[in-house]
């Protein structure tokens, strides 16, 4: 449950008060639920005899509890739990090593070392050559380092683009959701660009003042249009949950009202969510629907845990006779052979028993020889959810090849999604607002850019590569990829990205360097018996050259 603006008013000159209040919020909470319970129990009596916990308000199943939902909108269905889910989820993402391992890989996968800019104007559209477009694309490129490359694009002056990519993603799976403002700084002796990025967390978007969903258009913080297009969001001044602002300050649910595009066309703010139902106006935690199984399976590993550590002390019960004492070394009885109750086993010590009393050993057996095999088969229905092969999340590749090869290449398919969805959602509206005060700033020449859309869109095409999926034989991944580009399916280009993370553009320069060095020096490599023979004279040796009688 979330305090509002008076509950926290509230709270802080009667705590009794506040908490009665709470309580009753709670209880009218309940009485709602057992009225929509009743309603589907009226619609449909079937539905009721299903057992099962609803497991989306972040509470725990519980055996023997009746079913009951009812079909609401995305956004009853997804506002009023996101509180609770984003603290489970924040929660775990500290303390849960499946958490933790899941959304590292989430961020290791689809951004690692960033997200690069690979240039792709539309030549046609624009009526260049070759050789322009590779000029254009050089300059562009070389301009957009000068500005992502520095740490002085975040407002905060402290993560550079690509490193903020990562804090987007993670922030994104944590939350559910968050948002990126696009304000101006002032240029500096060592960057000349405006623009600049500041991260702000799904928490710091809500409703004014607390106010309830649905007044005045707004939900979850962002006002929407008739059409369900979104206008603006509200952004507190500082985050709801912040326990060092003191709540004499008034400012915890007030803020601005942000326009996602100026009323010149230049976006203001960026929201990164990806959209599971229609209508829904914010994100829900990757984590969210297994919350529960990652807890317990958490609370399980720490039970284990610790019951290894009790068993590795060596625990000695002592079984007296019937109605008899205490051994006086436990007793502190006087005659004791020992001074006091400072009883140690050690190497070679005796100690004396009573008549009728005997040593027993304590072993707890421990630790569960089964539960390795269950948390595994617990981490293959996370990762049903979650998207990730058990392989790849556990980091445990004992199958066979085949197997991890698919495992990797269906991991794959997931980690490419999310790729494109952070270039779309995150990448290239920002590339393209930096474009468009590169241009108007004359540091990057673009006839037409703000005069014709269909331009603007041409000069704004790019792809945003990444590194590599890596490979498990890159021998014959390598000889896949050459034959790929023998047989014109592929070009060198798209084929380093893959294979290396890289750009063949940028590297070729350096690649003939080197092969002319080899040449010069004649240590070029020797050809493998059997090879076709290289043709004669110094320039077929070079893979750059064109074959005689070519124009």
């Amino acid at each position: 449950m979330q305090f509002n603006l008076i509950d926290r008013a509230v709270q802080a000159v009667a705590p009794v008060w506040a908490a009665d209040r709470a309580r009753a919020r709670l209880q009218l909470q309940a009485l709602d639920g057992v009225s929509s319970a009743l309603g589907d129990l009226r619609g449909n009596d079937a539905s009721a005899s299903m057992d099962s916990g609803d497991s989306s308000s972040g509470g725990s199943p519980s055996a023997g509890r009746r079913w009951f939902s009812s079909p609401r909108d995305s956004k009853s269905d997804t506002l009023r739990f996101l509180p609770t889910q984003r603290g489970q989820s924040r929660e775990l993402a500290r303390t849960s090593p499946i958490a933790v391992g899941a959304i590292n890989t989430n961020v290791d996968r689809v951004v690692g070392t960033g997200l690069a800019l690979s240039c792709q104007p539309d030549r046609d559209i624009l009526g260049w050559t070759v050789e322009q477009q590779a000029a254009w694309k050089k300059i562009t490129q070389a301009e957009f380092s000068l500005w992502s490359d520095s740490a002085e694009s975040d407002i905060c002056n402290t993560l550079n683009f690509y490193e903020q990519q990562a804090l987007v993603l993670r922030s994104t799976l944590e939350s559910g959701d968050c948002f990126t403002n696009l304000p101006n700084g002032q240029p500096t002796s060592s960057q000349p660009y405006k623009l600049r990025l500041q991260v702000i967390e799904a928490d710091r978007v809500g409703n004014e003042f607390g106010k309830m969903d649905g007044q005045g258009g707004v939900s979850g913080g962002i006002k929407f249009d008739g059409n369900g297009r979104p206008l603006a969001c509200f952004v507190y001044d500082q985050h709801p949950g912040a326990a060092y602002q003191p709540l004499a300050s008034g400012n915890l649910y007030k803020g601005n009202f942000v326009e996602f595009v100026g009323t010149s066309g230049r976006r203001r703010i960026l929201h990164h969510l990806r959209k599971l139902r229609p209508d829904q106006p914010r994100g829900v935690p990757y984590l969210a629907p297994i919350t529960n199984l990652i807890k317990q399976l958490k609370r399980l590993s720490d039970a284990e845990v610790e019951a290894a550590v009790i068993s590795a002390f060596f625990t000695v019960f002592i079984e007296g006779a019937p109605n008899g004492n205490p051994a006086p070394i436990f007793s502190g009885a006087e005659g004791a052979d020992t001074v006091g109750d400072d009883i140690k086993l050690g190497q070679g010590a005796v100690v004396g028993l009573m008549a009728g009393e005997k040593a027993t050993i304590a072993n707890p057996a421990r630790p569960n020889p089964n539960l390795d095999a269950f948390i595994t088969s617990m981490l293959r229905e996370v990762g049903m959810a979650l998207g990730i092969p058990q392989e790849l999340l556990s980091k445990q590749f004992n199958a066979s090849y085949s197997a991890s090869k698919a495992a990797l290449l269906d991991a794959w398919v997931y980690f490419r999604n999310v790729r494109t969805w952070l270039a779309r959602s995150f990448c290239q509206p920002v590339y393209e607002t930096w474009l468009a005060e590169a241009v108007a700033s004359g540091r990057i020449a673009a006839p037409g850019f703000f005069t014709d859309p269909l331009m603007r869109w041409a000069y704004t095409r790019a792809a945003w590569h990444g590194d590599s999926m890596g490979s498990i034989n890159p021998k014959d991944e390598v000889a896949a990829y050459t034959s790929a580009i023998d047989a014109r399916l592929m070009t060198r280009e798209r084929a380093v990205w893959e294979l290396f993370g890289t750009d063949f553009t940028a590297d070729f320069p350096q690649m003939r360097r080197e092969h002319e060095q080899l040449l010069e020096a004649d240590m070029l490599p020797v050809p493998k018996a059997g090879a076709a023979a290289p043709q004669s004279g110094a320039k077929s040796a070079d893979p750059t050259s064109k074959p005689e009688g070519t124009q």
